[in-house]
């Protein structure tokens, strides 16, 4: 899951850099001092003689569902926010398959490789380089197998999706195999190590001692009960609206982004919104913004995408904008903004401006500049001022395509641009 809280301006992409330095610096101590940076600890378990690797995936598994699910049913955490990785299933079969052979020929796993070779280990620094090397080869041949890596796409599928069973009943579940798990791990490392007595702490045991980990375990499954009953974590899409807070904020400016600046975060390829047409398909065939997806007014949902995410709609007309404007605000998108004018303001201020006349030196300077960026978007420039009005709109084979330029691309490394 990644961080997006610097989208809402609470902290930039170097404190998240510092952030993220931070957390890989503490998981890798605590791999280390859990004896995981060790290929022969790690490769103990392929051997059955050594499950500690399981128990503790699995406890870290139990934990980040229950305490996901806890956070989203308190309304404390957005799942909508969570990048969910689609899933092409043979593709990724053979690449978990070629990922376990590595590990248990290199003792290794890409993560504890990097924590082994940060202590001085030989052998983790010898699987690290060769975990380049495969990244390089892999990044060579790509282009002859890329037609295989995206067959059997089921897309960003979960499995309560998959076989329509309760979020929480999939807690449960869970709870239940990661508990069986780790009995059947600690049963089989005493039959494999000549039926020692297990380490503590450990689940199985004398049965009249309530261990920490027996207890651990009680409140897991406890967790997991109430979550089997607690409903889904997902937030709906019905919110409650304040409608007068809601209007005043409508005809706040801040609310508006002026067409010169969509303009001039395209071309210098620093657009960090979703560019939304609301106009019908017919419309938006015909000629629409370079970057610009179309989801007519009608289609609009909470699945339109991240609720982190900053959205920016347009539409001929201020009217059918400020409509999807306030449906967008009334699902839960907090940081959502119109284009001022819509595609009139776009045709008269960026695809065909009117030189001024008379102008002075700055304003023939901002003409200039703007007649640059007309050209850019496959429109011309206009002389002097008159009534006739601005031209129609240019005719282009690819709708959104700039003249003579590729659509950019929404950039997030300069978050402060764009919305």
């Amino acid at each position: 899951m990644s961080a997006p809280f610097y989208k809402f301006g609470l902290f930039g992409d170097e404190f998240s850099l510092i952030v993220a330095f931070v957390i890989g610096i503490a998981f890798g101590f605590v791999l280390e001092r859990a004896g995981f940076g060790s290929a022969r600890k790690l490769a103990a378990q392929f051997y059955l003689t050594d499950m500690s690797v399981l128990k503790v995936m699995f406890t870290a598994i139990v934990t980040a569902m229950i305490g996901v699910y806890v956070l989203a049913r308190l309304g404390w955490m957005d799942l909508s926010l969570v990048y969910l990785t689609p899933t092409f299933l043979a593709p990724q079969i053979l690449g978990g398959l070629l990922l376990g052979a590595g590990f248990v020929i290199g003792g290794y796993c890409p993560g504890t490789s990097v924590v082994s070779s940060a202590t001085g280990r030989l052998d983790g620094m010898v699987y690290v380089a060769g975990l380049v090397a495969g990244i390089v080869f892999y990044g060579e041949i790509y282009p002859a197998i890329s037609d295989f890596t995206r067959t059997t796409a089921m897309g960003q599928v979960t499995l309560p999706q998959l076989f329509h069973i309760p979020y929480g009943v999939l807690v449960l579940a869970v709870v239940i195999m990661a508990l069986g798990m780790f009995a059947g791990a600690e049963w089989v490392e005493a039959k494999l190590s000549g039926n020692r007595p297990p380490v503590p702490p450990a689940l199985l045991g004398p049965p009249a001692r309530f261990t920490p980990v027996r207890k651990l375990m009680v409140v897991l499954v406890a967790l997991g009960a109430l979550a089997a009953v607690g409903g889904n974590p997902y937030r709906g899409a019905r919110v409650t609206v304040d409608a007068k807070a809601l209007a005043l904020s409508a005809a706040s400016d801040a609310q508006q982004v002026r067409v010169r600046d969509l303009a001039d975060w395209l071309v210098k390829g620093e657009m960090d919104c979703l560019l939304v047409d609301v106009r019908a398909p017919e419309a938006f065939a015909k000629y629409h913004i370079p970057g610009a997806q179309n989801v007519p007014l009608a289609a609009l949902d909470s699945d339109l995408a991240a609720h982190n995410e900053k959205i920016l709609v347009y539409s001929d007309r201020d009217l059918l904008s400020a409509q999807a404007w306030f449906l967008l605000k009334a699902m839960g998108f907090p940081s959502v903004h119109v284009l001022k004018g819509g595609l009139q303001a776009w045709r008269e201020e960026v695809l065909f401006p009117a030189k001024p006349e008379p102008a002075t030196p700055e304003q023939l300077a901002e003409f200039n500049k703007r007649a640059e960026v007309a050209k850019f978007f496959g429109g011309k420039p206009r002389g002097a001022t008159s009534g006739g009005g601005p031209a129609a709109l240019p005719e282009i084979k690819a709708p959104g395509s700039p003249a003579g330029a590729a659509v950019p691309r929404r950039s997030r490394k300069k978050h402060r641009e764009g919305c």
